[in-house]
């Protein structure tokens, strides 16, 4: 079987957060087959393998996910979501770039190892991790439970081969503005709390953020809208509305914008605590720092220069334990969780070269 084989295998597995069992347990199998060692599920729902090395020391981690999000309508897709279409060199399905194809190119590169008789430089911890998608539990409980000493991980999202040097933080704020209902022929636009929605989308819209080194400004948008009318001639009590906030600022900070948002409005919002699902900081690898430049020479072949993901990854939480973190993976994040989502071969595979090709030669520490 080729990465490709076993990404078609992969695609054709739904596995929406928290259902990530049968997918859980044909990753297992594949590493069994390949001769992974020390293959197991933990108490956090990830899936685990370990690859002993030819020298003692920290281990590298290489670290997916498990989970992808929902297909949506299947009539707009080009090909079924889950049939896995392989087109001139092409793999089409939910999943192919967020995550499947990434976690096969970097199980791939380990196989490619084992089938030569090669092992890496340092043991090689991978791990696919659960419920990526809605926060990252499976990787909180993963970097509680480590399964050894880890030297430096190597997050394997979609960035088209190029190295990535962290991401932005990501909160969700649920922000409820207050009226009272009334028939809507009498107009009261004080007791209407849409007028006051209209106020905070301006106040959003005319927000700006300081650029920040590597991740660049931050950003706060509006992604849904709820209210509790239920007819067309009746202003509602209730207006909610969900921001998505991608940001570098530090917690402090970040209550101190949201209050002058809502300041003399009839809203009630709020950040969560730190490390929750809804709000959790980003990481930011320097380009100095000694990972990326172990790792640099290995992805430059794709891309010369390091990026930043626009998305969040759980590279979060293993920076914030201490593990020195980078990201790099097979695929164009512009695809992930759309309708077009597709993944080249090609790409995949010489991911897996350049990857096994830095596991031989490089320790993590």
């Amino acid at each position: 079987m080729s990465a490709a084989d076993f990404l078609r295998d992969l695609i054709r597995i739904q596995a929406l957060p928290g259902q990530e069992e049968m997918l859980r347990e044909r990753v297992l199998q594949e590493w069994r087959q390949l001769g992974f060692e020390d293959v197991q599920a933990d108490a956090g729902g990830n899936a685990l393998a370990r690859i002993r090395g030819r020298e003692p020391g920290p281990a590298w981690l290489l670290l997916t996910h498990l989970d992808h999000v929902h297909e949506g309508d299947p009539a707009l897709w080009e090909h079924p979501p889950y049939e896995a279409v392989l087109v001139e060199g092409v793999i089409h399905g939910r999943g192919a770039v967020d995550i499947k194809g990434p976690l096969a190119a970097q199980t791939y590169a380990l196989a490619a190892l084992l089938a030569k008789g090669e092992r890496p430089r340092s043991d090689v911890w991978i791990v696919a991790a659960a419920e990526e998608e809605i926060g990252g539990p499976g990787a909180a409980y993963l970097v509680a439970h480590p399964p050894g000493e880890i030297g430096a991980v190597i997050v394997a999202e979609p960035s088209s081969n190029q190295l990535m040097l962290g991401h932005r933080g990501v909160a969700r704020v649920r922000v409820q503005l207050q009226g009272r209902a009334h028939h809507a022929s009498l107009a009261i636009k004080d007791e209407n709390p849409i007028f006051a929605l209209a106020e905070l989308l301006k106040r959003i819209e005319a927000l700006t953020f300081p650029d920040f080194p590597v991740t660049g400004a931050s950003t706060l948008t509006v992604t849904q809208l709820f209210t509790d009318s239920g007819s067309e001639n009746l202003t509602p009590n209730t207006v909610t509305a969900i921001l998505d906030w991608r940001f570098n600022e530090d917690d402090a900070s970040n209550r101190q914008t949201l209050a002058k948002l809502l300041e003399g409005l009839p809203a009630q919002g709020r950040l969560s605590a730190l490390w929750t699902p809804e709000y959790t900081p980003g990481f930011v690898t320097e380009p100095g720092d000694p990972l990326t430049l172990k790792v640099l020479p290995y992805a430059a072949r794709f891309h010369a220069e390091p990026g930043v993901w626009r998305f969040a990854t759980d590279g979060r939480y293993t920076a914030n334990a201490g593990w020195p973190t980078v990201g790099w993976g097979p695929g164009n994040e512009d695809l992930a969780h759309t309708t077009k989502e597709s993944v080249k071969v090609a790409d995949i595979d010489a991911y897996s070269r350049a990857l096994a090709e830095l596991l031989v030669s490089e320790s993590p520490s």
